[in-house]
């Protein structure tokens, strides 16, 4: 969690007030889910001592796919396509070796595993490629009328 805080989440925000010309001493809001991580003595200590800008807002159980609709919208069909890809390779494979008579093994290596998600991951980007799903996703309805940011 500290790598995504190091490497995405604070450079983003110290981005955004440069863009928007405030000051980086502006306060940022991070809505994150009540995860045990997020909760913890530790974590919360670490983001009050190293980004005492950021204030942590946590999304009540049950309401993230409302208050954080990329959750339920992008990354819900992200995966499930991944997850088809994956399936239709492995069938795919599979079939191959029947019909070649060759034993049923899959490679696991990285190399082989790297090289046959490239074909997972632009399917799965061609399916999230769509306006309306975009459109859907920002039009979620809100949990408690919390509002988007």
């Amino acid at each position: 969690m500290r790598e995504y805080v190091e490497r995405i989440l604070a450079p983003y925000f110290a981005t955004k007030k440069d863009n928007l010309g405030l000051p980086q001493t502006q306060k940022s809001l991070w809505s994150i889910d009540v995860w045990a991580v997020h909760r913890s003595v530790e974590f919360r200590l670490y983001m009050r001592k190293d980004h005492p800008t950021v204030i942590l807002d946590y999304v009540p159980g049950g309401c993230t796919g409302a208050d954080q609709p990329c959750d339920v919208g992008i990354q819900r069909p992200l995966k499930l396509s991944l997850k088809r890809s994956y399936h239709e390779d492995i069938v795919e494979l599979f079939l191959e070796k029947i019909q070649a008579d060759e034993d049923l093994l899959f490679d696991e290596h990285i190399g082989v595993l790297r090289d046959r998600s490239v074909k997972w991951l632009w399917k799965a980007w061609k399916a999230l490629d769509n306006e309306e799903l975009i459109k859907k996703v920002t039009n979620l309805p809100r949990c408690n009328e919390r509002q988007l940011t």
